[in-house]
């Protein structure tokens, strides 16, 4: 046997003998990484998203299921839905995909706010400051910011990004700041997620169960939530749409209504069947997570303010 057909049965990687797909010893896949480029457009959908028959799987519950998934996971039944964390990261990039252009149409409708055909900007530009520092108006090189903890690097970002501010509601640019709004959200979400996990840690402690599997129902609900927000967006486009005939637009008006409405009932169910409890208990224990749930947005608000500065 020639050389050359000897190395094609060593993994590339630890050079060890191969029979498998994978390498039983370095666990490296065995195809090649260098191909088509569609071959790796369709890897990249099948094997990081997940955007196959598990979706489709994994959608219809989701929405109309509550608690569902959250259950076949902690009995073991994954394979056939797309996991927690993936169903979350494509769920916000969709979401926010289809609310900045539900955005976007809706201002063009002039349905969300009047903007002038020069892009916002008017000839004399709006009275604002960001505040007052050591008795002073803030500014950017005179009376800047300065965080004693903070590094020169920290403090020259904090006082550009405050700069760019000014500067965006200064020449009303509402659009610009919107939607690094918006680019932000999906982060700030990510954020509180944990401390939404620990208000159910708490509120479920006399059930024994790990932080993990309260952190499942957590993306599964805050999934869910993508989900109402991405329907939303499309019905507010169709609202929006001139097009469309005015019984059409009234439809969508009242199915968006309807969402809303399925929100907190959807909620409450999925305690009921993700933590099995008496419905007396279900609910008092949505009531009391709801009112800790408004600090909690009050967090990822203050830090959606944070993050739309650094988009700017």
């Amino acid at each position: 046997m020639s050389l050359d057909v000897a190395r094609k049965r060593l993994c590339p990687n630890c050079l060890n003998a191969v029979s498998a797909p994978y390498c039983g010893f370095c666990g490296q896949r065995q195809k090649s990484a260098v191909r088509h480029f569609g071959q790796l457009m369709g890897e990249f959908f099948t094997d990081v998203l997940n955007l196959d028959a598990k979706l489709l799987r994994t959608l219809k519950p989701l929405l109309l299921r509550p608690g569902f998934l959250s259950r076949e996971y902690f009995e073991g039944r994954r394979m056939h839905y797309v996991s927690p964390l993936k169903l979350y990261f494509f769920l916000s990039i969709v979401t926010f995909f289809l609310v900045q252009q539900s955005v976007d149409i809706a201002a063009e409708a002039g349905t969300l706010m009047q903007i002038d055909d020069d892009g916002g900007k008017t000839d004399e530009d709006m009275q604002f400051t960001i505040g007052n520092f050591n008795g002073k108006p803030w500014h950017a090189e005179t009376n800047p910011i300065r965080l004693a903890w903070l590094p020169d690097i920290g403090n020259d970002l904090i006082n550009t990004r405050l700069g760019r501010l000014e500067t965006a509601v200064k020449k009303r640019e509402w659009m610009q700041l919107l939607h690094a709004a918006l680019a932000a959200t999906p982060q700030a979400l990510l954020i509180i997620l944990p401390f939404f996990a620990l208000l159910l840690k708490i509120f479920y402690i006399f059930q024994r169960r790990l932080f993990m599997e309260h952190m499942i129902v957590a993306l599964h609900n805050h999934s869910f939530l993508l989900s109402i927000i991405s329907m939303l967006a499309v019905f507010s486009t169709l609202e929006n749409w001139a097009g469309l005939p005015s019984s059409w637009q009234n439809l969508s008006a009242q199915l968006a209504g309807a969402l809303m409405l399925w929100v907190p009932i959807y909620f409450f169910l999925c305690l009921k069947q993700a933590y099995g409890q008496s419905w007396k208990m279900t609910g008092f224990k949505f009531l009391a997570i709801g009112f800790a749930y408004l600090p909690l947005l009050a967090f990822g608000f203050v830090i959606n303010l944070v993050l739309t500065l650094l988009f700017l």
